[in-house]
């Protein structure tokens, strides 16, 4: 009314008066600008909107922050350092640039809506001098304070209770349970999903208003699972599941369960066309009369997953289903390879298929599968590999690989040891931690000294300790291949990259160089990847000069995550078995998990407005330590007994996956364990 310009922003941050209401926390002005048509999503030289500051302000905006998202905010909105406003809650006004303003705090009338928490108006009285900041894009971000922690929490938890859009979706359902194994102490069991859904729900790690979580979708269609797998093989599957729930109805009065099968020789027989080969009692993979049914419910929440977040329902998606699929080629069983990896559809492929077809074609036209199981995920590339239009994906694999000709041992599956460029396929073996000795010396023979990685990280190489045998999935070759490197003039430098890459925080920057090539050859028979070195420091190195230029390069409009937990440390999936004591392969921690998630959440906030689908692949467990037991004792003992002490503790397994699921919660806040802090890893070697 008195004609004063309500669009009118200030010099030093292109701020509105309405960015500055939603910062002191007072809605009743917030509400009379945007009612007088102040722009509410305008952004200011640091591309932050008033909801922006808002949820800088913490605590004491709260107020503000349900009027503007009342008054229609959008709530996805980006700053120049790619960060939503859920992002910035409670991290404060902490720039590197640092100048005093005067701001005269309006007196608030007593109304509980409109005053601010009295906790911040004691700290921010009323005609004070107060500590703003200059604008220095776009490296101006710095993380909050752990101590601010509650207050960060309490903001975030403000605005998720009135915009579920950016909660993380959680889909299961209780039908994957229906897959059942052979016997309660395989690896791969329904007791996998449970105990990380225990802790979600019950722990308290995780706020109910970060997530919401679903079993409310649909099975996976015949169309779409058509899409990555033959004809041949999906009837097989169907005839099998219709010939166990036929046997079932034949037994005592249709009541008695049928047992599970072996799958792997069945797909050797009927669908590789075998017909040689032996049905064995006992197969890793099983089938049962509810594995369809499972394996299809799986399938179909990475479908609704990816159709909830492309569309924006949710800012990200977890699923926490079994069977796991990333093994899983277009014929089920690869060619060459002994096993089917507990798999049977390859739900992350389809996925990535659902997310590139007709129906997401204005939303989606790149999508980017990361696989960080410990095995490779050679389903997936056989199905990408199979590809009509390869430019529209992207497979990334971090995995061990271990080929030994002397005893012909081989860690399953055996493939992964090389890149296929024409259809952007990047993989990167990792040597065993078993192998410790000759990747010292190799790098020691490459670098003209010791592991100076390693030392710089403070992460000392650890000695894989002994442990229980357990035998499920060990293997040998049948066929001797070799897939070393063939020699090579030996070069100088550490593992082929000049510096090191990351994303935090000017990802876009260090993002935009070309991928890292693979380390250059050493002499002699011996493999390249021996000079990334073993366990965690080799995973982040990895990570860091491999996968984030790669993806940031390919820029996709989705990224799937092929979640396997089985490279933490004592997990029996990592380990080699065989007549000696268990040999660690790899020994990841929670942190570590909390830390690649990160990474990646950071570049598809910067190339897909975040759009992330994780989807649970292996991870079972370590072998529990056996009590001593008199002779006597060990005698009487039952089957159910014995069968009790073989079951794995599934600990360490579901604190990996939540730290994970944190990470994709709240990736630039304080994680779990410690896991905010940055690890950079150093490519210079010591002498």
């Amino acid at each position: 009314q008195a004609g004063v310009d309500v669009r009118a922003k200030d010099k030093t941050y292109g701020c509105t008066a309405l960015h500055w209401a939603a910062r002191t926390g007072n809605a009743r002005v917030v509400r009379a600008l945007t009612s007088c048509h102040c722009p509410i999503d305008y952004s200011n030289h640091l591309g932050e909107t008033a909801l922006h500051w808002a949820l800088r302000a913490g605590k004491r905006s709260k107020s503000s922050v349900k009027a503007l998202v009342k008054d229609g905010a959008r709530i996805n909105i980006f700053n120049k350092n790619h960060r939503r406003p859920i992002d910035l809650a409670g991290h404060g006004f902490h720039f590197p640039k640092i100048k005093r303003m005067r701001i005269n705090f309006p007196r608030q009338s007593p109304s509980s809506e409109d005053t601010p928490d009295t906790t911040a108006s004691a700290t921010t009285p009323s005609n004070t001098t107060v500590k703003t900041n200059t604008p220095d894009p776009p490296n101006y971000e710095q993380e909050a304070n752990p101590s601010h922690h509650e207050d960060r929490m309490a903001t975030r938890t403000n605005l998720l209770a009135i915009a579920r859009k950016c909660r993380t979706l959680i889909l299961h359902h209780p039908e994957c349970c229906d897959h059942v194994p052979k016997s309660k102490a395989d690896w791969e069991n329904p007791d996998r999903i449970r105990s990380i859904l225990s802790r979600v729900q019950n722990a308290g790690c995780i706020d109910p208003h970060e997530v919401t979580i679903s079993h409310d979708f649909d099975k996976a269609t015949l169309e779409l699972l058509a899409c990555v797998h033959t004809a041949e093989y999906l009837t097989f599957v169907n005839n099998l599941s219709k010939d166990l729930e036929r046997q079932g109805e034949q037994a005592k009065g249709g009541h008695a369960e049928v047992g599970a099968v072996p799958f792997t020789p069945q797909v050797q027989r009927q669908v590789l066309l075998r017909p040689k080969t032996e049905v064995k009692k006992h197969s890793d993979t099983a089938f049962s009369v509810g594995s369809l049914r499972a394996a299809r419910r799986a399938a179909g929440a990475v479908q609704h997953a990816v159709d909830q977040v492309l569309v924006g329902r949710n800012r990200n998606a977890f699923c926490i289903v079994r069977p796991p699929g990333h093994h899983a080629g277009a014929a089920g069983l690869l060619e060459g390879s002994d096993s089917c990896g507990f798999c049977i559809f390859n739900n992350v492929a389809a996925g990535a298929m659902h997310a590139i077809s007709e129906r997401h074609a204005a939303r989606c036209e790149k999508v980017a599968i990361i696989d960080i199981d410990v095995h490779h995920g050679n389903g997936t590339e056989d199905i990408l590999k199979r590809s009509s239009e390869p430019q529209k994906l992207f497979f990334f694999s971090v995995h061990l690989f271990d080929d030994d000709r002397k005893t012909e041992y081989q860690f399953y599956p055996g493939t992964g040891d090389a890149d296929d460029v024409t259809h952007n396929i990047v993989n990167v073996p990792l040597a065993p931690m078993w192998r410790d000795r000759e990747v010292n010396s190799v790098i020691g023979r490459h670098a003209g000294g010791g592991r100076g990685a390693t030392a710089g990280l403070g992460l000392a190489p650890s000695s894989p300790p002994s442990r229980t045998v357990h035998n499920t999935r060990s293997r040998r070759r049948t066929k001797r291949e070799t897939r070393y490197m063939p020699a090579a003039p030996a070069a100088s430098g550490g593992s082929g990259s000049e510096s090191e890459t990351d994303t935090d925080p000017a990802a876009a920057k260090a993002a935009a160089a070309p991928p890292a090539p693979a380390p250059a050859a050493p002499s002699g028979d011996i493999p390249s990847h021996f000079l990334l070195g073993t366990g965690r420091q080799a995973y982040r190195m990895a990570i860091v000069t491999r996968l984030l230029p790669a993806l940031r390069a390919f820029n996709p409009d989705l990224v799937l995550i092929s979640s396997g937990f089985d490279a933490a440390k004592f997990d029996v999936g990592n380990a080699r078995h065989g007549s000696r004591a268990e040999r660690q392969g790899m020994d990841l921690e929670p942190e570590d998990y909390a830390w690649v998630t990160r990474k990646i959440m950071e570049i598809a906030d910067i190339c897909c407005q975040g759009r992330v689908v994780s989807v649970l692949e292996g991870g079972y467990g370590m072998t529990r330590r056996k009590k001593a037991k008199t002779r006597a004792a060990q005698r009487n003992a039952t089957a159910d007994e014995q069968e009790d002490e073989s079951l794995l503790d599934k600990g360490v397994f579901a604190e990996c996956a939540l730290a994970h699921l944190s990470a994709m919660i709240d990736p630039y806040g304080v994680c779990i364990d410690g896991a905010s802090q940055e690890w950079e890893p150093s490519t210079k070697q010591e002498t």
